[in-house]
């Protein structure tokens, strides 16, 4: 498919892009629905906190029935080292232990496209019994694309150095501060640290869009029903320089720690209806829909997101996660 294009264009052609791909608030990151099911990819010092190998796998279908829309999809692991010695008494302070993880995720929007590949380390330090306190980074690099022989000119062509397939390699990184208890947990990270300037060609000499930093604020609290059924309200703000404050408030319903059903709106975007379920305490699926309640709702059909993940455990212990 072709996308039209003005040749009078004074702007970076990528930075409209850009805006367009990952959000209508000028965010630059990824924007998924079930991150609360996957807070490592929203703080890097999540890593490592739960007592298995946490394996995610996701994809997201954004604005659908759109012409180029945003796709998205991605993998992610994180696991713990040295953490809870078995022979440990119960009544002891755990020790402090490592998080090692990473992940991929790639996204494409009309002409263009990102591909992001990071590995990551967490440090875990215990404050009280129940209390934990963890530092963690991303480290990797992003592949930005923009492939200009799918855009249609109006008149004539612009610039030769944004014809024909650009491609650019950035290092990244992120820093992150995880608190987690038995019953709450509390994060802030930040993302897009080196905020590097992209080079993928220009549109009439003018320069490219640079990377902003992204700033994120999440916690979630466990409340007992009954027995059997926990809700888990949880909330996330986001911050970029030059765009408004954009916030979601979840609530989340979980039955047994097999079943699970909750909602989700993102401010000036969209309602998010969200179901899933844990299989055999080790297989756990999840999907949502977003409801777009923007300027853009007549035109399109919302978002669909699917998420698959797996509990790779240990030892004989099966062990529930701490939260989702």
């Amino acid at each position: 498919m072709k996308y039209l294009a003005p040749n009078s264009l004074k702007i970076s052609l990528l930075g409209i892009l850009l805006v367009v791909a990952f959000s209508g608030f000028g965010q630059q990151q990824w924007q998924y629905s079930q991150y609360m099911n996957n807070n490592f990819l929203l703080n890097p010092a999540e890593g490592g906190t739960e007592e298995f190998t946490d394996i995610k796998v996701g994809g997201r279908l954004q604005w659908v029935g759109l012409s180029g829309a945003p796709t998205s999809m991605f993998v992610s692991a994180h696991h713990p080292l040295n953490k809870n010695r078995e022979d440990a008494p119960s009544d002891v302070k755990p020790m402090s232990h490592h998080g090692v993880g990473g992940y991929i995720s790639n996204d494409q929007t009309g002409p263009t496209s990102r591909l992001s590949a990071y590995g990551s380390y967490s440090y875990h330090l215990p404050v009280t019994h129940k209390l934990t306190v963890s530092f963690g980074a991303f480290l990797g690099v992003k592949q930005y694309s923009l492939d200009a022989s799918y855009l249609d000119w109006e008149t004539d062509a612009p610039d030769a150095a944004v014809q024909g397939a650009n491609t650019d390699y950035l290092p990244d990184a992120s820093f992150g501060i995880w608190a987690y208890h038995e019953n709450w947990y509390i994060g802030a990270s930040s993302f897009q640290l080196f905020q590097n300037k992209l080079d993928v060609g220009t549109v009439n000499s003018t320069e490219v869009a640079s990377l902003s930093m992204h700033h994120f604020i999440t916690a979630g609290y466990k409340v007992p029903v009954s027995e059997k059924v926990f809700v888990v309200p949880s909330v996330v703000a986001k911050a970029v320089k030059g765009a408004p404050i954009q916030f979601d408030l979840n609530a989340k319903v979980r039955y047994e720690d097999k079943f699970w059903g909750g909602l989700s709106y993102r401010n000036k975007d969209a309602i998010v209806f969200l179901i899933g379920a844990t299989l055999k305490d080790q297989f756990d699926v999840g999907y949502s829909y977003d409801l777009n309640i923007s300027n853009l709702n007549n035109y399109n059909g919302g978002s669909h997101e699917i998420l698959l993940g797996y509990r790779w455990h240990h030892s004989d212990k099966i062990v529930p996660a701490q939260f989702w």
